[in-house]
C-alpha cells in the first residue's frame, strides 16, 4: 500500500478545512489582490502547470486562481511522483512539456538541466536568503539566480504516546536520540522467548519504518555533515560544471566515526535480538499503523502525518514534538521536504515577464488567500519566515512546534533519491541480517551512491 500518498491526500482534505470559508469569502468579494505583471501589460494566456499534488485537490485552487487572475489561467496536470522525471523528459523531448512544476525538490535537481532560473533581478540574494528558510538556500546558484522558488516544507518531528510514556513514569518525550535508551528499558515489553508486545520505537529495519532513510539522513545532518555538497570545476571547454560530493562516510570529528557509520549502529540497538534495547524487527507490523493502534511509544514522521493520526484513532492520546538531537549538540535542525515550483527553459517565450515566470514568483511569495491556499494542498509548512511568524503568533502548538521545526529544516542535493533509496535499503538489510558490518555498510553505500552522482553525465 502506497502510505505516502494515502497520507498526502488525507492532510491536504483536512488542512483545508481552515481555509474553505475565508477563501470563498475573498474570493467572492475581490478582496484578493490580482497579480500583474512588472510591466503593467495585461496577462493573458494559460499557463500549464505539472504536479504530484492530487488532481482533486487541485481542481478547487486552480479555480479560485482562475476567478482570481479573470485574464488568464491554470491547467493543472497530476504526474505521480514515482514516473515523474521520465515522463517530463519524455514530454521535454516531444514539446509537449509544462511551463512550471509543483514538486519536491528531489524532482528539481533531477531535472537542473532543464530549468530556466529566477534572476537576482527578481529576487535579490540577500532578499532571498531573509524571506525564505534556511533550507531554500539549496536553490541558489550564483551567478545565475536560483533554480526554482521554495513554496513549503514538510519538517520531521517526533509524535508520541502521552498514555504509555505517563503509565511508565515520563513526564515528557526524550530530547535526545541517546536518552532514548532509558525510555526503551521501561517502555518495551517482550516475554521471555522475545516477543514484543509493546515497542518503544521503530529503528534497524527499513520495509515497516516509512521514512527509515531520511530519519537517518536526519541524524547525518544533526551531526554536521550534508549528505551530498557541490563544488564547481571546469570542463574541457572552460566552462563551469558541478562536481557532487557524497559526504555521509565522512568523519567530522575526532573519533573517526563517518555519520552514516554511527546512525546505523544507533537504530540497529533496537532491532538487535542480543541487545538489551531490542524492541522492533522486520516481522513487526508497519510502524506507522503500530503507532495509530497504541503499540508504538514513538513514531519518527512528517508535520503532514498529524491530521491523519488523528483521524485514524481519534482515542488515541497522542502529542509531538521536536525531533530528538544529537547528545551534547549546540544546534538544532530536522530534515524537511522541500515543495518547490520551478519553470522549465522549454515553455514559449521564456523570459521575466512571461506568464509562466510572473505565475511562478506569486505562488512563491505571495501572501494572498490564494498562495496560502496552495501552500496548504502541499501538506507542509510555507516557506516565508513572515508567514511561519504570524502563524506561531497564535501560540498554537500546532504552529510552535511545525513553525520552529520548518525553520531548522535541512535539506541536500538529492539528485536521484530513487537510487539512494535503494542503496539505503540495500545498507538497512545488510546491517539487520548480519550481512555487513555498520562500516562496510556505510562504505558501501557511500562509493555506490557516488558513483551514481559520476556517472549522471
Amino acid at each position: 500500500m502506497n502510505f505516502g500518498k494515502i497520507l498526502n491526500f488525507k492532510s491536504v482534505l483536512l488542512g483545508m478545512a481552515l481555509f474553505a470559508v475565508i477563501i470563498a469569502l475573498l474570493g467572492f468579494s475581490g478582496k484578493i489582490p490580482i497579480f500583474n505583471s512588472s510591466s503593467n501589460q495585461k496577462l493573458t494566456g494559460t499557463v500549464n502547470v505539472w504536479g504530484t499534488i492530487p488532481a482533486d485537490s487541485m481542481a478547487q485552487f486552480t479555480d479560485l486562481f482562475d476567478k482570481t487572475a479573470k485574464s488568464y489561467a491554470m491547467n493543472y496536470t497530476e504526474v505521480p511522483y514515482d514516473s515523474f522525471n521520465s515522463k517530463l523528459v519524455k514530454a521535454i523531448a516531444n514539446g509537449s512539456a509544462p511551463d512550471l512544476v509543483i514538486a519536491p525538490s528531489d524532482i528539481l535537481f533531477a531535472n537542473i538541466s532543464y530549468l530556466y532560473p529566477v534572476t537576482v533581478a527578481t529576487i535579490p540574494e540577500s532578499k532571498f536568503r531573509n524571506d525564505f528558510i534556511d533550507e531554500s538556500a539549496l536553490l541558489i546558484d550564483m551567478p545565475y539566480g536560483y533554480l526554482g522558488l521554495p513554496l513549503s516544507v514538510d519538517p520531521l518531528v517526533l509524535y508520541y504516546n502521552r498514555d504509555i510514556l505517563s503509565s511508565n513514569g515520563f513526564s515528557n518525550p526524550p530530547k535526545t536520540w541517546g536518552s532514548l535508551y532509558s525510555y526503551d528499558s521501561k517502555i518495551t515489553k517482550k516475554d521471555s522467548t522475545g516477543n514484543v508486545s509493546l515497542s518503544t520505537i521503530a529503528f534497524g529495519t527499513y520495509d515497516n519504518i516509512p521514512h527509515a532513510t531520511d530519519v537517518l539522513l536526519a541524524m547525518i545532518i544533526q551531526q554536521g555533515q550534508t549528505p551530498v555538497s557541490v563544488t564547481y570545476v571546469q570542463d574541457g571547454n572552460g566552462g563551469s560544471v558541478p562536481k557532487y560530493n557524497v559526504l555521509v562516510d565522512q568523519s567530522l570529528n575526532q573519533s573517526g566515526i563517518s555519520p552514516l557509520n554511527s546512525s546505523l549502529a544507533f537504530s540497529k540497538d533496537f532491532s538487535d535480538t542480543q541487545k538489551t534495547s531490542y524492541n522492533w524487527n522486520a516481522k513487526s507490523d508497519n510502524a506507522l499503523q503500530q503507532f495509530i493502534s497504541g503499540n508504538l511509544a514513538f513514531y519518527v514522521g512528517y508535520a503532514s502525518e498529524g491530521a491523519y493520526i488523528k483521524s485514524a484513532n481519534q482515542k488515541l492520546y497522542f502529542d509531538y514534538t521536536y525531533i530528538p538531537q544529537i547528545d551534547g549538540s549546540n544546534t538544532s535542525s530536522t530534515y524537511g521536504k522541500l515543495n518547490t515550483v520551478f519553470m522549465l527553459r522549454s515553455s514559449p517565450g521564456a523570459s521575466p515577464t512571461s506568464l509562466a515566470y510572473q505565475v511562478m514568483k506569486y505562488l512563491a511569495t505571495g501572501t494572498d488567500g490564494v498562495s496560502q491556499d496552495l501552500i496548504a494542498r502541499t501538506g507542509g509548512i510555507s516557506a516565508l519566515k513572515a508567514n511561519i511568524a504570524n502563524m506561531m503568533s497564535s501560540n498554537n502548538q500546532d504552529a510552535e512546534i511545525f513553525g520552529n521545526s520548518a525553520l531548522i529544516s535541512k535539506g541536500f542535493y538529492d539528485l536521484h533519491r530513487n537510487d539512494l533509496e535503494v542503496l539505503m535499503r540495500d545498507a538497512i538489510r545488510k546491517v539487520y541480517n548480519g550481512e555487513a558490518s555498520t562500516v562496510e555498510a556505510s562504505t558501501a553505500f557511500s562509493d555506490n551512491l557516488q558513483a551514481v552522482y559520476d556517472g549522471q553525465n
